[in-house]
Formats: C-alpha cells, structure tokens, sequence
C-alpha cells in the first residue's frame, strides 16, 4: 500500500510539473511537424524570393510565425479574400451590419503574372438582386470567436518597409475540445485584402494542445463554401513550399457578404471495434481483463465527452481552465485502474486488456472526430499502451511474490510518467 501511495504522489507531482512546463494554461501550438526553419540571409526580416504579389500596395510572406520573425514559421498562408477584414468577418459571422458590396466591372483583379490560374467559379451577385430573406436562409455555419496562439504574418510595401501584424481575427467551427476548423485572419495594412490561414484540427489529450490534421483541405472547404454563396473564386498556384502547403492558394472575392455556408467535417464515422475483439471473445473466461479494457477505453472516452459538454455548456469558461482537471483524470486515472482491477486478472489477459481496450478507446475517439492518426503520434501511442499494459500485467495475481508483481508495475508507473512528459516538454 506504501508503495502505490509513493507512485501515484510522484506521478501527480510529475504531472502537475509538467502542465506547468508545456504551457498547459496557455494557448496552443500547431502541432507536430511545423517546427522552427532558417532564417534569411543578411538583415531582411523574411526572404524577399518568398513574397507574394497580392491586389494591394503591400505583398505578403505566406506564413504564420510564432514569433515577429521567419524563424518561428509555422503554416502556410491557403485563403486571400480580395475584400478588408472587416468585411470578410462580418461574411463569416453573419452579423447583422454586413453591407452588400459591388462587384468590380470585369470580375476580375490581377494577379502575380507567373500565377497559374484554375477557374473554380466566377460568377457575379449585383446587390440590387440580391434577396435579404434568402441570404439568410443560407447561413448555417455558427462561426464562433476562437480561442488559439498569437500568430504573426508579415506585409511589405514597395519600399522595402516591412510590418508584421497578429490576427485581425480568429474564428472556428467545431469544439475547442473535440475537433474543429480553425480560422487565422490578417488584414493587410492598407485594407485592401485579408489573407487566411485555415486547418483541422482535434484536441489531443497527451499533448495538451491541438494536433493539425489537414491544411489543404481545409482551405478547398472554404472556398467551397463561398462558391455555394456565389462569390467569386479562384485558385492560383504559387508555388508556396513548407507550412504543410501544396502550392495552391484561394483567392476569392465577395460579390456580397454572404458567409460561409454549412462547414461540416468530412462524414468519416466509422466505428471501430475490430481491436476490442479479443478481449470480446474471451470475456466469459477473463471478465476482469474485459472489464479493465472497457473501462480504460471509457474513462478515455469520457474524458473527451465531458470536454467537449463543458465547452459547450459553459462557453464563457476558458476551454484550459476545463482541460486541467479532465488531464488529470487521464493522468492518474488510467494507471490507478490498471493497478486495481489488474490485480485480479492473469498477467497475459491484463496486458492485452488494458492495451487492447485502451488502443480501442483511441481509434473510437479519433473516428468520432473524423481524422487520422498523425504519423508523428502512433509510436507515441503505442508507448502509452505498452506502459498501461506493463503496471496491469505487474499487477496480475500470476503466482509470483508480491515483490516481483509490484516491481514490474513500479515499472510500468516509470514507463508511464515517462510517456506523459515527452509529449508535455515538446519532444512528441
């Protein structure tokens, strides 16, 4: 008893250490893969072969950084709306001073000369046709204010003069803790354009911040949106290299200030249980061991529910405040009920309980929010079900001295402390 007392003060003590370390009451970074880069040669703040040429006085570094400096990059600029920001979040938002707004005679606008054009629709809404009562009945989406990091994006004009700027805005749609599309706005200094940056992306327990899942499509879904509302929109090739992009990038321009409309996820809801079969099938011969899977794969899954019920119910709560005390039950929750129940089970039927049931709760909960595993995470999830499985098997009644069944699952609690602070202290 002395002994797992020791254990659990330690992990807690190693977890409390740890949301302090990575930021845990902060916001969140973009997730794995988008780390620092070089900077540019001489004393240019970004490297001038990299600008872009948008309609306006001012061009554009097609990035975020972290930081007011190229160094800190991290995703690519994918959507520009040939409109001011103002305009462009009152679309998105629907709010209820949007002013309709005339197209340009041509229906067109330049573009860098070296662009490559791929007509996706452009078509033209003369405010006198438009119907105030059908705009509405087009606005589904329940755009919300975003919770997010500061990210910079830098503009320079012709003189070489230089600024970076934060977020004239940040929206999204879907849940802080669950899964949503995240929305970045930066409008250029003379107002004559607003360049986006929008991805996926899921909250990930371990990490204690978000994991981007998709960058490309994520801009495809928003001009999609816009086509739908008859704005015009075209997709220019640039040749944008790193920050997850694929070169392309959005250009739309609104006719009249609809917004988007109905941004729903990809419908990717299957359910995966072919991982909890084993556990299924022997559950007559090893209830304990089937108990334990099921019950690691609910507290995990639990955990994610009551994040995302919060978030929901009490929105003016910042969602960190609500992530802390759910972390912990992840925490501590898991190993204590390994170290329970495993003690009533046989050391092969725990382990592949708890690892089993465990593993089954992750892809149940990834397909619940429609996205894949990131190939940076999988081992690290496998070292967790590794590590849960070592304290269950340690635990099991096999025959064996008390010392010797404590002694592998000290190992397992080590193992399990371990696989909590990588993630925290940004090496997962």
């Amino acid at each position: 008893m002395k002994r797992s007392v020791v254990a659990l003060a330690v992990l807690l003590g190693v977890v409390a250490i740890g949301l302090a370390a990575s930021g845990a009451f902060t916001e969140t970074t973009d997730g794995p893969g988008t780390g620092p880069i070089e900077g540019p040669p001489g004393d240019r703040p970004v490297s001038e072969s990299e600008l872009l040429s948008v309609d306006g006085e001012y061009e554009l570094w097609p990035y975020t950084s972290r930081t007011e400096s190229a160094t800190g990059r991290t995703l690519a600029i994918n959507v520009v709306f040939e409109n001011d920001p103002e305009s462009v979040v009152a679309a998105l938002r629907d709010e209820s001073d949007s002013q309709w707004e005339e197209p340009s005679e041509s229906g067109t606008t330049e573009s860098e000369p070296n662009a490559t054009t791929e007509g996706v629709n452009a078509s033209e809404i003369n405010a006198s046709d438009v119907d105030a009562e059908l705009v509405e009945e087009v606005v589904t989406t329940d755009w919300q204010r975003a919770h997010g990091s500061t990210r910079y994006v830098y503009f320079e004009d012709e003189t070489g003069e230089g600024v970076w700027t934060d977020e004239t805005a940040q929206l999204h749609a879907g849940t802080y803790l669950g899964t949503r599309y995240h929305v970045r706005a930066y409008g250029s200094p003379d107002g004559s354009y607003t360049a986006v940056q929008a991805h996926g992306e899921y909250y990930d327990w371990f990490r204690l911040r978000h994991t981007v899942t998709d960058v490309s499509e994520s801009a495809r879904t928003v001009e999609d949106d816009f086509i739908a509302s008859d704005a015009e929109v075209r997709r220019e090739y640039r040749g944008i290299e790193g920050g997850r992009s694929d070169g392309w990038l959005s250009v739309i321009r609104l006719a009249a200030l609809l917004p988007v409309a109905a941004v729903l996820r990809p419908a990717t809801r299957r359910s995966l249980r072919r991982a909890l079969s084993r556990v299924r099938t022997d559950a007559a011969r090893h209830r304990d061991a089937a108990t334990l899977g099921v019950g690691l794969a609910a507290v995990y899954l639990g955990v994610r529910a009551a994040g995302v019920a919060l978030e929901t119910a009490y929105p003016v709560l910042p969602p960190k405040l609500i992530a802390a005390p759910l972390y912990l039950v992840i925490a501590a929750g898991l190993p204590l009920l390994s170290w329970h129940v495993g003690s009533r089970c046989d050391p092969v039927a725990a382990f592949l309980g708890a690892a089993v049931g465990l593993g089954g709760g992750f892809l149940v909960d990834l397909a619940s929010l429609g996205v894949a595993a990131p190939p940076d995470l999988i081992a690290h999830r496998l070292a967790v079900l590794a590590a849960i499985g070592i304290i269950a098997a340690g635990r099991a009644s096999d025959g064996d001295s008390p010392f010797v069944e404590n002694g592998v699952a000290i190992v397992g609690v080590a193992a399990w402390i371990i696989v909590l602070a990588l993630p925290l202290a940004g090496v997962v």
